[in-house]
């Protein structure tokens, strides 16, 4: 009991979040056994309360001022179920169940990228654990990434029920998805995004750092609306208006993420070139 004493109310909300993620793989490995279409999508489902608490419970600390040592390492550890492991088996479970088209490689060659995902994805946890990495920061965070490949996922799910909601539609993306939604092409993005995590050439400043609230206020607002569209799309207004909104908002919000990338990209560029005047 002493060491539940240790614990704050942030690291309850920490915990919650971690048994969301939790949630996420055990759901995911039930959609293998139970192969009903919403068992993956719920468990999609389950990691957006992962995410709400991972937000929640920074909220709770600085409201409260509650800092212990404890918790950080309980933060770093429910990051690694909920941001690196949980999505990397979601996406495998997806494939084991027929959700990617065959294509080079089999279908269980997704654990290829599964297993990048925690290699590179728990180096970066461990690495700003021990670290003194400054203000400002490098590589996509774990959340980040995972968020990249839940939207991933639930855009394309979505996208393949359009075929008989708005086959007109369906038929014009094929194509894309064809080229997006294969094996081979579902773990070498996993791979990449793993490698993204420790990647050197994605500076993100304090600038950036400081503002990261609205980005945190921006995927509060997708996992809410997030929720809403699933259970939309998978109840009773199962139209084609609910499926397209299950299908369109994941979509954006990679756009979104995308564009947070590039930021990375082109801000270590900046900064390099400020390094080499300052240097000459």
């Amino acid at each position: 009991m002493s060491m539940l004493k240790e614990l704050m109310l942030k690291d309850y909300v920490t915990l919650t979040g971690t048994m969301f993620g939790t949630s996420v793989i055990v759901i995911a490995i039930l959609g293998l056994i139970y192969p009903e279409s919403w068992w993956i999508p719920f468990a999609a489902l389950m990691w957006a309360g992962a995410m709400g608490c991972d937000l929640f419970d920074g909220i709770v600390a600085r409201k409260l001022n509650q800092s212990n040592e404890i918790g950080k390492e309980i933060d770093s550890l429910s990051d690694a179920i909920s941001f690196v492991v949980a999505p990397g088996v979601l996406l495998l479970c997806a494939s084991l169940n027929g959700e990617f088209s065959v294509f080079l490689l089999p279908k269980e060659a997704v654990m290829i990228g599964a297993f990048a995902l925690v290699f590179f994805g728990i180096t970066r946890l461990a690495w700003f654990n021990v670290a003194n990495v400054g203000e400002g920061y490098t590589g996509i965070t774990t959340p980040m990434t995972a968020a990249f490949m839940i939207s991933f996922y639930l855009s394309h799910h979505y996208f393949m029920e359009l075929s008989i909601f708005l086959p007109d539609y369906y038929n014009a993306l094929l194509p894309i998805s064809n080229f997006f939604s294969n094996t081979l092409s579902i773990t070498l993005m996993m791979i990449i995004l793993g490698f993204l995590n420790v990647a050197t050439f994605l500076r993100f400043s304090k600038d950036v750092q400081k503002r990261r609230g609205i980005w945190k206020y921006l995927i509060i607002i997708f996992a809410i609306v997030l929720i809403i569209t699933i259970i939309i799309a998978r109840g009773f207004m199962g139209s084609s208006i609910s499926k397209f909104t299950a299908h369109f908002l994941p979509l954006s919000f990679i756009f979104c993420l995308l564009g947070y990338y590039i930021y990375g990209f082109y801000n270590y560029i900046r900064l390099r070139k400020t390094s080499q005047v300052s240097n000459n």
